[in-house]
């Protein structure tokens, strides 16, 4: 797929209002994903972060 014709649809799904803000999603590595899955995970389980 060509990215530069798709993101502007991937920024509208995710509700981005700047194609920018999406550029993070499309340059995430696993290692920075597992972490922030991480985060999420405990602050769902209500620790202080």
């Amino acid at each position: 797929m060509d990215v530069t014709r798709e993101l502007p649809k991937l920024a509208a799904y995710l509700g981005h209002v700047n194609v920018g803000l999406t550029y993070w999603y499309i340059e995430a590595v696993p290692e920075l994903l597992a972490l922030a899955a991480s985060y999420l995970d405990r602050e769902r389980a209500g620790e202080r972060l």
